[in-house]
């Protein structure tokens, strides 16, 4: 039954990306740091209450994970993801963020996310610290190992996926690369899982996947990171909660 699963999760993800395609809101994200929210997959116990099941899984990363642009937190990749794999969602998503890029102004978001404490953290940071690089090279590097071993220090239980850094446009400036490969090389170095190629996910049909803004993806676009990141978390050994 669970090889059957990712077959089951396309056809919901193909139909979605249907009807996503078709939606033309577009929402306004004001304010910097993002609502924290936490969905839940939830089941009626014999009290009739509804009670959460599946493994508490983190998202962790800027306004693509926050879901800028989408027509509804229900859009965004990481609830379509959450949704698929029947987890309970804690989604930790600030947009503007980087390693270095607005870190001032969010408070201390890796604490937030540690005290969760998920069985699973999946993050999702790199884009934003482009828009800071000239002058902030140095910074930016020596900011991404440090935070990803406090992550796995606080949370050494927790499985933790690196999704390499997001782009959205043909155009890539040197400093995408660059921070994509400091940020693989922290990831091995603490021994979480990586995925490479997110980068380039929203290149083939960017007048579908990317919204009126021009930088965050419409509901095609995340529901189509969405289907690209299941189909990279059924590569991953060993298989995640739930399977």
């Amino acid at each position: 039954m669970a090889r059957q699963r990712p077959r089951l999760r396309r056809r919901w993800l193909a139909a979605f990306i249907a009807a996503a395609i078709a939606v033309t809101a577009v929402i306004t994200v004001s304010g910097l740091r993002a609502d924290v929210q936490q969905t839940t997959v939830a089941r009626a116990d014999t009290s009739g209450s509804e009670v959460a099941v599946g493994p508490l899984v983190a998202f962790y990363g800027d306004s693509y994970t926050k879901g800028s642009a989408a027509s509804s937190p229900a859009a965004r990749w990481s609830s379509l993801v959450a949704k698929a794999e029947g987890w309970t969602e804690y989604n930790a998503g600030y947009p503007g963020l980087g390693f270095v890029r607005k870190r001032d102004k969010v408070g201390d978001v890796t604490a937030d996310v540690i005290a969760q404490h998920p069985e699973v953290l999946i993050v999702a940071l790199g884009i934003n610290d482009n828009f800071e690089w000239t002058g902030n090279e140095q910074a930016i590097q020596e900011a991404i190992l440090p935070e990803f071993q406090r992550l796995r220090d606080g949370l050494p239980g927790t499985r933790i996926i690196v999704v390499e850094p997001w782009w959205y446009t043909a155009e890539r400036p040197a400093s995408v690369e660059q921070i994509i490969g400091w940020v693989h090389d922290a990831a091995d170095t603490i021994g979480a899982d990586y995925i490479s190629g997110a980068s380039h996910w929203l290149d083939d049909d960017p007048a579908t996947w990317i919204s009126a803004d021009g930088l965050h993806p419409s509901d095609a676009g995340y529901a189509h990171l969405a289907q690209r990141m299941l189909e990279e978390l059924d590569a991953l050994t060993p298989a995640l909660p739930g399977r």
